[in-house]
């Protein structure tokens, strides 16, 4: 999902002691709000986000941030993302949403392991979670997956700009979590219908020659381990009178880029997100053959090994990554005090699903 995010302000409320004094009973209500305080904290996911330095954004150093989503009658509720309207249209089958179709944006716990969210009221996506005891794993690992087998952490060298994910290494690689902490690891998920995203406006070239340029990516694929034709097929279609066209990968289910097509041959960039469950272990074992593909190909060139790095990243965060944790694993986070934990915006629905908006850090 390629939503936007930005940073926002909580509110304090502070309520008077005046008030309380006159009231009778002053200290019995405070000692009231901290337990519904200490009841909300209970009933939230906590997302954790590490950013690496990124000079062309004009981030001169990393950071991490905790992000509190609380769970209000079972759901968490996106403030500014709730009716936020479509900014792109998008194709089903049997319905065309329109730019300025306002969204619902919300996050549905329907079991402790099973979650809906609902972007609107014709498209439903299912979640299902395996919650991971983690009493006496590594913090570090969990929090980070494969960045101790697979990244430089001693070279400041290396990493000079990227501080914080030293200091956490160096002061914090054999901290552990203590007992009930919790993390909710994504195992399935299923859109509850096809549907096509168009990217941009309808433009030169036409349709019949982005029609063939992927016909032709999908003939070249004859070249296994590195692309087996039997992995892909392509997929087209006409709905509500836009052609499309898409090159979809059968083992790892996602979404895809290709292009659709209006009535005078005309083209835009699309996305096309399938109805066909995602699972993790079908996506692992499938990183895991393309991991073995390219280490075998041999390649020593930079853009081969940033492949098998990334490759081997995103196993590592297929395995252990945690999509939230709970509120016993997010303190022992918070004490971690030698990192700079920034506090993250939970009103946008973007920033919950992993998409990110860097901004200027001079202009934060």
């Amino acid at each position: 999902m390629k939503l936007g995010s930005k940073k926002i302000t909580g509110t304090l409320i502070i309520f008077s002691t005046l008030l309380l004094t006159a009231c009778g009973g002053g200290s019995n209500q405070s000692n009231d709000k901290k337990s519904d305080d200490e009841s909300s904290e209970q009933n939230a996911l906590y997302k954790v986000y590490y950013q690496p330095f990124n000079v062309s954004s004009g981030l001169i150093t990393d950071f991490f941030e905790i992000t509190t989503y609380l769970i209000q009658d079972d759901q968490i509720n996106f403030n500014k993302s709730h009716n936020q309207p479509l900014d792109r249209r998008i194709l089903t089958e049997s319905k065309i949403l329109e730019v300025g179709t306002p969204q619902s944006n919300v996050f549905k716990r329907l079991a402790p392991t099973q979650w809906r969210y609902e972007r609107t009221s014709e498209l439903q996506q299912d979640l299902s979670f395996e919650l991971v005891q983690l009493d006496g794993q590594n913090v570090f690992d969990r929090v980070l997956p494969g960045y101790r087998e697979n990244i430089n952490l001693s070279s400041n060298e290396t990493n000079g700009l990227n501080q914080n994910l030293i200091k956490f290494y160096q002061n914090y690689k054999d901290t552990v979590f203590p007992k009930n902490s919790i993390c909710y690891r994504l195992k399935e998920t299923q859109w509850n219908q096809n549907h096509i995203t168009q990217v941009d406006s309808f433009d030169s070239p036409s349709f019949a020659e982005v029609r063939e340029r992927i016909v032709n990516q999908y003939e070249g694929l004859k070249y296994p381990p590195i692309s087996n034709q039997s992995d892909y097929q392509l997929a087209w279609g006409n709905w509500h009178g836009y052609d499309w066209i898409f090159l979809l990968n059968n083992l790892d289910v996602e979404e895809t880029v290709g292009t659709i097509g209006d009535a005078t041959d005309q083209s835009a960039y699309a996305i096309y997100t399938p109805s066909q469950p995602w699972s993790v272990e079908q996506s692992l074992s499938y990183a895991r053959d393309q991991l073995n593909s390219f280490e075998k190909n041999d390649r020593d060139d930079q853009i081969s090994q940033m492949i098998i790095l990334g490759q081997k990243m995103r196993i590592a965060n297929l395995e252990k990554g945690c999509f939230a944790f709970n509120l016993q694993a997010i303190k022992t986070l918070k004490k971690l005090n030698l990192i700079n934990w920034k506090q993250g915006d939970s009103s946008d629905v973007g920033q919950f699903f992993g998409s990110r908006t860097i901004v200027d850090a001079s202009h934060e």
